[in-house]
């Protein structure tokens, strides 16, 4: 994960808070953001697992992350990954930066992740 967002990056937006019932399966398995896009994972209850693979094919992943409630983590753009929720009250959200320079298309929440197509 990323340490930090660059100070010039623009927020685009926000998700709503979702839960294991609400979380969109997209998020559970394999994506990432698009070129010029951090994303922030805020954890609000629970605990939520991010798990990074060095390519969309890469058969293992090489790093995990267990974000607890009060904490974040910082998703770099571009980077494959997916997450789980590890606890049955998990509540997080995502908040999206996006490089000024670089146009965003799309609608909802491919304006600025990238699903693979099933």
């Amino acid at each position: 994960m990323a340490r930090s967002i660059p100070e010039h990056f623009v927020h685009t937006r926000s998700t709503p808070f979702w839960n294991k019932e609400s979380v969109p399966n997209a998020l559970l398995t394999r994506h990432n953001t698009k070129k010029g896009v951090f994303g922030r994972l805020s954890v609000m209850r629970g605990a939520v697992k991010y798990i990074g693979y060095a390519s969309e094919k890469a058969s293992e992943h090489e790093m995990t992350l267990i974000v607890n409630a009060g904490e974040f983590g910082i998703s770099p753009p571009q980077y494959w990954h997916r997450i789980e929720l590890l606890t049955d009250d998990s509540c997080f959200n995502i908040d999206f930066f996006a490089d000024p320079d670089v146009a965003l298309t799309g609608k909802g929440i491919e304006r600025e992740v990238h699903i693979p197509a099933a």
